[in-house]
């Protein structure tokens, strides 16, 4: 991912928040954020609300790893659908 829009950096922000991209990817998500002044708000929300959810599942027991996966898979998938408002 070399020049990423705002569709992509934001299709890839939880993946970017989450320390999941590899490097190229990351940076490319990173400059977008920092320079598009309609994405970086939305990067400040899910970093305050990701940061929200790890402090109240501090201490709770973690989701087994089929779990995680599945949900991960669901979320990808329906993420690439088509929403028809």
């Amino acid at each position: 991912m070399t020049r990423t829009d705002c569709l992509e950096a934001l299709a890839r922000l939880y993946e970017f928040l989450d320390g999941e991209l590899d490097a190229a990817d990351a940076a490319a998500v990173r400059h977008h954020m920092e320079v598009c002044a309609g994405c970086y708000p939305f990067l400040q929300f899910c970093g305050s609300f990701q940061d929200a959810l790890h402090r109240a599942a501090k201490g709770q027991p973690a989701a087994p790893p089929e779990l995680r996966q599945r949900i991960a898979s669901l979320l990808r998938n329906e993420g690439l659908k088509p929403h028809n408002h």
